[in-house]
């Protein structure tokens, strides 16, 4: 069921966003099909990418002091979960604390998320896995369910929801404060919510970063048209098309695009429509926003949220904030 809600779902996303005349755009979760998720995790060791190694670095330096003042037994709910390969430094704290532990993968990428799971079952034997191929808020709501149906009372632990790798800058900045104000509607006081913000830097830095040199990126952008291909039947030519990716300065985002390399047509039978593309024209498909200290404390404090603790590393590129709700 969910798959077909999924495919539809992605069926009328790309006629709406390729059907619009000032931006052709699609949206960005959409770049995360198995063949997606398993570039995007190439995409993370890249010399280029500091996101993803910062952020382990922050994690594993500091994850006792994360979760050592949560008195409660923790059930972990990771949003956009990936290979989970972060949170493995939060399970080695958290057992140390208790016997066994609860843990939700939630992310839209099912194939890729049931190999996870089935990895991670063979390696943590005391890691109850229950993977959620649905979108964040939905999957929340199924974590809760599954916690009922096992008789977990909600009050009498903690749940520590995280969610990492700056995605929260994939948000336009009020669709940002109404996630997170949606995720506080979510939980209780005594619950947690663990978030990676990725702070303004240096232009060259960020845009490195996205325009790696291996162009693992720029295949990770361009296997959303093999997508609209393989799923609803388009002749997308890749070969016609470019990774485009620069950072907006009066935005403060990176902005991820791919380029119609000149003048043409496609067409999506599933769809039963064809497209034009000027030469150069671009699909908007993701963005990246940067923020700056003020910028967090006030999307927090608007959210429902306040500080319990923040992390950061030594270069102040990157931030960890431990939330609770107010």
């Amino acid at each position: 069921m969910f798959l077909d809600k999924s495919k539809n779902e992605f069926k009328n996303d790309v006629l709406l966003g390729l059907s619009d005349p000032i931006q052709k755009s699609i949206p960005s979760k959409y770049l995360y099909d198995a063949v997606g998720s398993e570039l995007f995790e190439r995409i993370t060791v890249q010399p280029e990418y500091y996101l993803t190694r910062t952020e382990i670095k922050i994690l594993d330096i500091h994850a006792n002091e994360l979760i050592k003042d949560i008195p409660k037994e923790i059930i972990l709910i990771e949003l956009g979960s990936g290979s989970s390969k972060k949170t493995k430094f939060l399970f080695t704290e958290i057992m140390k604390k208790q016997n066994q532990l609860y843990y939700f993968p939630i992310d839209i990428s099912f194939d890729f998320l049931n190999s996870v799971v089935t990895n991670l079952q063979k390696s943590f034997s005391n890691v109850i896995v229950k993977g959620i191929p649905d979108d964040y808020i939905n999957g929340i709501n199924h974590c809760n369910n599954i916690l009922f149906e096992n008789n977990v009372e909600i009050k009498s632990v903690c749940r520590l929801i995280i969610f990492l790798g700056s995605s929260i800058g994939n948000f336009e900045i009020g669709d940002a404060r109404n996630f997170l104000k949606d995720i506080r509607l979510q939980i209780k006081n005594g619950d947690y919510l663990l978030i990676g913000f990725d702070l303004e830097k240096d232009v060259p830095l960020l845009e490195s970063a996205y325009n790696d040199n291996e162009g693992v990126t720029s295949m990770f952008n361009l296997n959303l048209l093999n997508r609209i291909n393989k799923e609803l039947g388009g002749n997308f030519s890749i070969d016609n098309f470019s990774h485009h990716s620069f950072y907006n300065k009066d935005k403060k985002r990176i902005e991820m695009h791919i380029l119609s390399n000149k003048k043409q047509q496609v067409f999506i039978s599933s769809l039963n429509k064809q497209f034009y593309f000027e030469k150069n024209e671009a699909i908007h498909t993701e963005n990246s926003y940067k923020y700056s200290l003020d910028d967090i404390e006030g999307i927090i404090k608007r959210a429902g949220f306040s500080m319990e603790k923040e992390f950061s590393d030594e270069n102040n590129w990157y931030k960890l904030a431990l939330l609770k709700p107010k």
